[in-house]
């Protein structure tokens, strides 16, 4: 039974975690900037390695969900700072030149979870920090 919920023996922990549809870990201390971000569920688990390992906490995360009928990857992101953003600029250009499929990741604050703030596509890292530096609230993760 327990395979079927995405334990399976033997696995490492990035297929461990492919098998959790969403995941969500306990509230992170506040201070860092809480944003969303939203792109294809094929990057859902290289896309939250790459901002947990460069200063960025993924507090609730989906592999698959639905907005207006297409599927979406979701990450709800507080970071401390933003050594992970280049990082995930480099891994993405790899990504669409191994596999060329066009794909795309949109920002959100929380104030506005129904429109994108920015595409990250047509804005450059250093634009982005920016942006979230002074847009994004600094304050703890709401519970519940």
């Amino acid at each position: 039974m327990s395979s079927l919920l995405g334990r399976r023996s033997g696995t490492d922990a990035k297929t461990r975690r492919g098998g959790d549809t969403t995941a969500a870990g306990p509230g992170a201390a506040p201070g860092g900037w809480r944003f969303t971000l939203k792109g294809s569920p094929r990057h859902y688990d290289d896309v939250r390695e790459i901002i947990e390992a460069g200063g960025g906490t993924v507090y609730f995360g989906e592999a698959l969900t639905y907005e207006r009928g297409a599927g979406v990857a979701l990450w709800r992101v507080q970071a401390r700072s933003f050594e992970w953003l280049p990082r995930l600029y480099e891994w993405w250009a790899e990504a669409e030149r191994v596999e060329p499929i066009i794909s795309d990741f949109h920002l959100y604050l929380p104030s506005n979870l129904k429109y994108a703030a920015l595409t990250l596509r047509q804005t450059p890292p250093a634009e982005v920090e920016a942006f979230i530096r002074t847009n994004a609230p600094t304050d703890a993760i709401p519970v519940g």
